[in-house]
Formats: structure tokens, C-alpha cells, sequence
């Protein structure tokens, strides 16, 4: 499938996600019609080898392929980037083990989380594990996962585990992203064998596997604001300012402003994943550009968060309206913004310190 196509066929599953979106929020889990659909257009092959059936998609059409779906449903995104990024990381694996999870085919589900939130016992040929892992995006949709856990003290490791041997907790119950399921998964005294588990240090040394994460993270966000933004501007010659004699908005000079400075925003986000995408082509980047680049990425994803805002306020008090598109742009931006991989202080903080030489940062994810 030519990238182009690809892109092409995410923006086609727009009204699909829409349609299903209310469904999601309410039962906090996509539906079947909407995973089916993802499913049957390639969705969930982005990052899977080409060896194993999947397509090993150029990042650029990654992140565009995940805006488009985000205008249909966040929600839906979100979940084919986390199950995407866990392809990422199943690709770190020996061959046998990558061979394992996708025996069933490269359609296969694996979700991730990579805090050590566990127990570890090391026995004859792997690992005794017992842990409770959250947030799991897309768990409810996995046959596999990939969970961290402490093989020593600052030292962790990524096991895979089939779900046959996991239970999911329900505990997703938040004001955003509600369709993402990203409940808790519990593990009690799982045997993980040697083949199956990656010294998460080993991953990320000599690899760009981190970098090319931030970068396709980016994807939802720019999907959101993007959204955001055809939707206000399809409904300013409707709409009058409020308590003013501006009878449609987009004759203010305010609004027009608000407007033209969060498409600017929204501008900006697609530049730095363009340079984001060409820093990691074929480049090994050094400490130094590690930290630029995700400085970067990090700044990308404030800058749909703030022109989404912006947008919202320019709209009015309808955007939070149930009935509103924007409501739903509005709850999943704020809730996705949250995620620790892209907050701003810590990242901001982890990415002064390696300009500025000051040692040790505070982060292995550089």
C-alpha cells in the first residue's frame, strides 16, 4: 500500500469513528465496528515488519494517518497509536518472541506500559513477575502486552505477556479519552521466559525507538486541534459575538485573530514533526540532539493543546455543550495532554539539563 493511500484510507474511516464515538465515551471501550474497521484498513500494521505480515509504514504517514483518525474519534487514535508505539517496542524483541506474538497474524493486539509497577523474581530460564500495570490504553482490544519491571535496582526490564495469563481491572473512569479503556492489568506469579523480555536500556541504546515514539505520539494531539479548527471556522459565519453588535464571528477582528494565531499554533506542531521525522531519517542522533528532539516533540504536542483553547474560547460557551463536537476535542485534549511521556515541566527540565551539561538528568528516555 503506497503511504499516500494509506493516509488516505485513515481520513475514509472518519464518519465510521464519528458515528461510534458517543458509544465509546459511554461504555469506555471503542466498539467492535470500530476496531473492525481500523482493523480491516491496515490500522494496527503500521509498525509491525513487513517480515510478519505488516507494513513497516514510513513515520510522516503514521503521524498524518493518526490526525485523520483523531477527527473522527481521539479516543480511536489514541488507541492505534499506543497499540502502535507497543509495536515499536515488540520489535526490540528476538525474533522468536516477535515470531510468538504475531503467530495469530499481524492484526494481533499488544498493549503497553512501561513503568516498573511490579515484582520480579529471576528463575531458571526467565522471570517470576506480579505486577499491576496502568494506564493500559487499548487493553481491552490486546492479546499481548509488553509491562516493565525491575530486574535491579534502577534497572528495568519490558516483559511480553499473553493476555490468557492477565486480568484487566476496571478503573478507567475519567473525564477524557474515555473510549480508550485504559484500565488496569494484573498480574500474579506470571512465568516470562528469557526470550521474551528486553533490558529496557538495551532498547534504548543505539536505537531511536524513543524518538520515533515522541514523534508518532504527536499524531492525536495535531488530529485534535486540527479538528478543532474546521470546526470553528465552518461555524463563524453562523454564529454572532455575544453581547456585541457582531452578528456573525467571523466579521470580529477578535475572533479573527484568536483564529489566524491558533492556526498558527496548529502550523507550527506540523513543522516540528516534519523536522522531527527528517532528524530520525537515517541519522544516529547524539545526546545533545536527543534532547532537542524531544524538546521539540514536546512542544508540538503545548502547541495543539494551547491553539485548541484558543479555539474553544473563540467559539463560546456552546463548545461545552454535550452536543458539540468541541466538547469531546475539549475533555480528550486535556485529558491526553496529561500523559507523562509529553509533560511539559519534567521534559522541559530533562531537555535544560542535557544543553546545559548538567549530569545526571533525571530521565533514561533521552
Amino acid at each position: 500500500m503506497r503511504e499516500s493511500t494509506f493516509v488516505q484510507a485513515a481520513a475514509a474511516l472518519r464518519p465510521v469513528l464519528a458515528r461510534d464515538q458517543a458509544a465509546g465515551d459511554r461504555d469506555r471501550r471503542l466498539t467492535e465496528e470500530a476496531m473492525a474497521a481500523m482493523r480491516d484498513a491496515g490500522m494496527f500494521r503500521m509498525f509491525v515488519p513487513e517480515s510478519l505480515g505488516g507494513l513497516e509504514l514510513g513515520l510522516q504517514s503514521s503521524v498524518d494517518a493518526l490526525a485523520e483518525l483523531a477527527g473522527g474519534d481521539p479516543s480511536a487514535s489514541w488507541v492505534v497509536m499506543i497499540l502502535g508505539a507497543s509495536d515499536l517496542v515488540v520489535a526490540q524483541l528476538p525474533v522468536e518472541a516477535q515470531q510468538e506474538i504475531y503467530a495469530d497474524g499481524p492484526d494481533t493486539h499488544v498493549c503497553v506500559v512501561l513503568t516498573p509497577h511490579a515484582t520480579a523474581e529471576r528463575v531458571d530460564g526467565g522471570w517470576r513477575l506480579s505486577g499491576e500495570w496502568f494506564p493500559a490504553s487499548g487493553c481491552l482490544h490486546a492479546a499481548w502486552g509488553m509491562f516493565g519491571f525491575p530486574i535491579a535496582e534502577g534497572d528495568v526490564g519490558v516483559a511480553a505477556i499473553p493476555f490468557g495469563e492477565l486480568r484487566v481491572k476496571d478503573t478507567w473512569h475519567t473525564v477524557g479519552m474515555r473510549g480508550t479503556g485504559s484500565n488496569l492489568v494484573v498480574g500474579q506469579d506470571v512465568h516470562v521466559p528469557d526470550h521474551r523480555v528486553l533490558r529496557l536500556a538495551d532498547a534504548i541504546t543505539g536505537s531511536a525507538v524513543v524518538q520515533t515514539v515522541l514523534t508518532y505520539m504527536i499524531g492525536p494531539y495535531l488530529g485534535m486541534a486540527s479538528a478543532a479548527l474546521d470546526h470553528v471556522v465552518a461555524h463563524a459565519s453562523k454564529r454572532p459575538v455575544s453581547f456585541t453588535t457582531y452578528q456573525r464571528q467571523s466579521d470580529s477582528p477578535a475572533f479573527q485573530i484568536a483564529v489566524a494565531e491558533a492556526s498558527a499554533k496548529i502550523d507550527v506542531a506540523r513543522l516540528l514533526v516534519r523536522s522531527c521525522v527528517e532528524a530520525l531519517s537515517g541519522n544516529v542522533l547524539d545526546y545533545a540532539a536527543r534532547a532537542r528532539h524531544r524538546l521539540h516533540a514536546v512542544h508540538a504536542v503545548r502547541q495543539c493543546g494551547e491553539a485548541l483553547d484558543m479555539l474553544v474560547a473563540a467559539h463560546g460557551a456552546s463548545a461545552v455543550a454535550e452536543s458539540s463536537p468541541l466538547n469531546v476535542l475539549l475533555r480528550d485534549m486535556q485529558t491526553a495532554l496529561r500523559h507523562a511521556m509529553i509533560n511539559p515541566s519534567w521534559n522541559m527540565e530533562a531537555c535544560g539539563r542535557a544543553l546545559l551539561g548538567v549530569e545526571p538528568n533525571i530521565t533514561p528516555f533521552l
